[in-house]
């Protein structure tokens, strides 16, 4: 059969030819591919036949997930996505305020409340709300949830059941999902991804990645850092099965994957740099592992060496790419060429479809081996921004009847076409008057602390301007940190004014909510003279 164009195609297609396979397991239940298909086909009609529902001209309805990873959450996504609907993530750590920032730019058409996220309904919150809420969990039946000023609440488990009937098709460059990223100007932007980008990406990595029908997949990410998107539809287009790890259970990641027995890995490098803190990533302790899918970071030539040992079973590949660019256009295979001087894994060559150049600041080609913005093409950018023309215009430019996405990144390609990412453009920062890119002291603070997990921040910042920087290490246990050794260390590769002038450690290096380092959480911590 052909494939419909809606990104739920494949949880459809897999209900009709393996429907008794497990598509999804949480919590030790597992939901099958007939299961899910025929909650998120009930839920899909509950929306339609809602009177609440509408159903907007010139764009398909959205439909907010409230919720973090479950099977709640993720039958929630798919019930949107049955509805013919754009779905758009909103994380349950966001602050009120960022909530009710989203909502007010989407204009959503209605609000799915996964598992108990109803108890974030603040009288508030729910005034921003949409006509329709369709809350899965018991909290509007036990009356803890406000009821809704303007609109209908509906409660999913009494929906009736309803036969399993295939998706509506939408249109290519209608958008499948909307994800909000932080913006400049202090108020998130939507990036819009279209159905034909995001059934692309499926379809194109799934076949890069060889991934099987027996598969046993990790996830690891909230529907709101995209490479969720990678670990639910990839593993679904295989027809495997995605085992979904709590938030609460992170720490215990690999006791997890060894429990279920899981082959495939997909996660942030600082996840891993984590569990290696935690004293958890032993030698041997991942033995059934036959593929590891780093990704959203960049990957620590030394952390590869650790999860070697700890998955010896298991390939590793690195994959990059901007949430503007579906999820990931680039991938590193093993062997890997590590970039000379950071000690990080290059970002590789782009995957099917996409294209890449490193460019100047007129958006001219440089010549490999000099430095520049990594530019990205092909069939897998997003549509752009939501409401803003202008940002999209100038971030997605059109050269020579191409268009581009200006990733923000540094970059420089090598003589034999392998592409390095050096950090992002505004990680350059000027420390008394000198030009200095955090992550390159934090290559040499991960080399001279012989942690994994580490940061780096301009600070104090007086009058506008970085005086010095200072460096974090996660503490291991192993040995106390000595910091005046780690700044010797660093002296002995680095000027002057890239070494930190002081080397803190810490039991717990905050990550936000794509699970990586938050320098920001840093910076506030330094402002409030908490560390």
């Amino acid at each position: 059969m052909h494939d419909i164009a809606n990104i739920a195609c494949a949880v459809y297609r897999h209900s009709l030819s393996q429907p008794e396979a497990p598509a999804l397991v949480f919590q030790g239940e597992s939901t099958s591919y007939a299961g899910l298909a025929q909650a998120a086909a009930g839920l899909a009609q509950g929306l339609r036949t809602a009177p609440a529902w509408r159903s907007p001209s010139g764009r398909p309805p959205r439909v907010g997930i409230l919720g973090s990873r479950s099977r709640d959450a993720l039958t929630a996504m798919l019930g949107a996505c049955w509805a013919g609907a754009t779905y758009v993530p909103i994380g349950l750590k966001l602050p009120q305020d960022r909530m009710l920032a989203i909502l007010a730019q989407c204009q959503l058409d209605a609000l799915i409340v996964a598992g108990d996220a109803a108890k974030l309904l603040s009288p508030e919150l729910l005034r921003a709300c949409p006509p329709l809420v369709v809350c899965q969990g018991a909290a509007h039946a036990s009356g803890t949830l406000h009821e809704h000023p303007e609109g209908q609440i509906l409660q999913a488990c009494k929906l009736p059941a309803v036969e399993i009937t295939a998706p509506p098709a939408m249109a290519a460059d209608d958008p499948a999902y909307i994800i909000f990223t932080s913006g400049t100007t202090g108020l998130p932007k939507g990036v819009m991804v279209s159905v034909a980008s995001a059934r692309h990406y499926a379809a194109s990595i799934t076949r890069t990645l060889e991934l099987r029908a027996s598969d046993r997949a990790l996830e690891t990410c909230e529907l709101g850092f995209d490479f969720s998107v990678h670990n639910m539809y990839a593993t679904w287009e295989a027809g495997a099965a995605l085992y979904l790890l709590p938030a609460t259970q992170v720490m215990n990641a690999v006791k997890f994957a060894r429990a279920n027995a899981l082959t495939v890995w997909n996660s942030v490098p600082s996840l891993a740099g984590m569990l290696a803190q935690l004293k958890t990533l032993a030698p041997g302790s991942l033995p059934s592992l036959r593929l590891t899918v780093f990704g959203g970071e960049q990957l620590p030539e030394s952390t590869v060496q650790t999860w070697h040992s700890a998955a010896p079973h298991s390939t590793i590949v690195n994959l990059y790419g901007p949430t503007e660019a579906t999820v990931f256009c680039m991938i590193q295979r093993e062997p890997f060429v590590v970039t000379e001087g950071r000690g990080v894994v290059a970002i590789g060559q782009v995957l099917p479809g996409c294209t890449a150049a490193v460019v100047d600041e007129q958006g001219q080609p440089v010549p490999d081996g000099h430095t520049g913005e990594l530019a990205i093409g092909g069939v897998q950018l997003a549509l752009g921004y939501l409401d803003a023309p202008e940002l999209t215009a100038q971030r997605f430019p059109v050269r020579e009847g191409a268009r581009w996405y200006r990733s923000g990144d540094l970059a420089m390609r090598d003589a034999a076409g392998v592409f390095h990412c050096l950090g992002r453009i505004d990680n350059q920062v000027k420390i008394m008057g000198y030009r200095v890119e955090l992550e390159e002291i934090e290559t040499h603070l991960r080399s001279a602390s012989g942690v994994d997990l580490v940061a780096a921040v301009a600070w104090p910042v007086v009058d506008g301007i970085a005086r010095g920087s200072v460096g974090f290490v996660a503490r291991t246990g192993v040995h106390a940190l000595d910091p005046a050794a780690v700044i010797t260390r660093m002296k002995r590769s680095l000027p002057a004014y890239m070494v930190p002038n002081r080397i803190l450690s810490l039991d717990t290096v905050p990550l936000n909510t794509s699970g990586k380092v938050d320098r920001r959480a840093l910076l506030a911590a330094l402002q409030a003279e908490t560390v």
